[in-house]
Formats: structure tokens, sequence, C-alpha cells
């Protein structure tokens, strides 16, 4: 059960966009989780990445950066539903742009 799981559960699936609209394409490096366009994600993981347990189903915005050594810059997403926060690692095709407003934002 995902629950009592405390490791990473890979899931690399490519999405529609709930924010955007965008056709939103797997990573070939690593686990997509939020959209390359717009930045936004959806809270569907609860208490590790990929367990997918959230009920919340809420849009996650970018509201801000932040850089973790090895992990390099993650995008901080709050939830718009319920406020929760976590951090996703940025993708190299993630639109720069809207990066560069994120970082404004601080």
């Amino acid at each position: 059960m995902a629950n009592n799981r405390k490791n990473f559960i890979t899931i690399n699936e490519g999405f529609a966009c709930k924010n955007c609209g965008a056709k939103v394409e797997p990573l070939k490096s690593s686990c997509r989780n939020h959209c390359a366009n717009c930045l936004h994600s959806l809270h569907v993981d609860e208490n590790i990445p990929g367990d997918r347990e959230s009920e919340c189903h809420g849009l996650m915005e970018p509201v801000g950066l932040e850089y973790k050594g090895k992990k390099g810059w993650q995008i901080i997403h709050k939830c718009v539903k319920c406020g929760k926060k976590q951090l996703n690692m940025t993708a190299e095709d993630d639109n720069r742009e809207e990066i560069q407003k994120i970082n404004l934002k601080q």
C-alpha cells in the first residue's frame, strides 16, 4: 500500500494541463509533475511523491523558487483549494519566462 511507503513512486505520464490546456509530454530523464508551459500542477499526492492519495485534487499554482543543492532549482507550488505547499524540481523544457515571473514575485 502506498501510504506505508516512504520512497518515491515513479509515475511519468503525459497529461492535459488543467490550468492552460497545454498538452504536456512525459519527461525523458525524470518524472513530470507540472505543466512545462504555465508551471501549474495538481494536488494529487498526499504523503510521498507518486502516491496519488490526495482527496483534494486542487490546482497548485507556482508561488516561489527555492535552490536545493543537488536537486537544483525547485518550484514551490501552493494548492489554491487547501493551501498545501510542496516543492517540484524544474525541468529543462519549463517555460523560462514563467520561471522568471515567479522569481520576480518573491
